[in-house]
């Protein structure tokens, strides 16, 4: 059974995946890890938590010790292994795909004296993915006057990033407009139930 399943998406392979792009120290890892999937909201010390795990079955290798007193200040890079584990892992998915959303679960699971609470939490989630959305629409809308200030060419990986910033902003607009849906039909079912109109049994 392999370390990893091809839609792994947890901070061990997103930590992997740091390390082989720029050989770092624990505490680096982790910093980039919560700049750069800041959505994803990994738990402080997934770095810590992994790096010493992925070195164990030979996809890092330790490079530095830091002081016995600060094991954040050890140092990683990624091994072939690894390498080839991340390509793997980019190249291949499993079909058909795992599709899993928790707000699909609780609705089969949903009772009447949920409804509010499910109604407030699809509330704070709209907002998080409309504030997420605009924060990604604004680096996508810096990216293009960036790239349109060069008078060179644009390395390959800078396009990518603003392709990724992009389908980003994509992805969490239409997250928001989904939510925006969701909680005004959930609204509606409450008014409903509220004056009788439905049975509230």
């Amino acid at each position: 059974m392999p370390a990893f399943s091809s839609g792994d998406l947890t901070p061990r392979m997103m930590v992997l995946g740091l390390v082989i792009q720029q050989r770092d120290t624990v505490a680096g890892v982790d910093r980039r890890l919560a700049d750069q999937f800041a959505s994803a909201r990994f738990s402080r010390g997934s770095a810590h938590k992994n790096l010493p795990s992925l070195a164990e079955k030979g996809y890092v290798r330790l490079v530095r010790k830091g002081p016995p007193d600060e094991p954040t200040l050890d140092c990683y890079e990624a091994t072939p292994k690894g390498v080839e584990l991340l390509r793997g892992w980019l190249r291949h998915t499993e079909m058909p795909p795992a599709i899993r959303d928790s707000l699909q679960c609780k609705l089969e699971f949903l009772e009447r004296e949920d409804l509010a609470a499910l109604i407030q939490l699809v509330r704070e989630e709209e907002y998080a993915y409309t504030c997420a959305c605009d924060i990604a629409r604004s680096r996508v809308l810096r990216e293009q006057r960036s790239r349109r200030a060069r008078d060179r060419p644009v390395d390959w990986r800078i396009r990518l990033g603003g392709i990724r910033s992009k389908d980003e902003a994509t992805l969490w607009g239409l997250m928001s407009q989904r939510l925006e849906r969701l909680r005004d039909e959930l609204e509606e079912l409450f008014d409903e139930i509220s004056e009788g109109g439905v049975d509230g049994g």
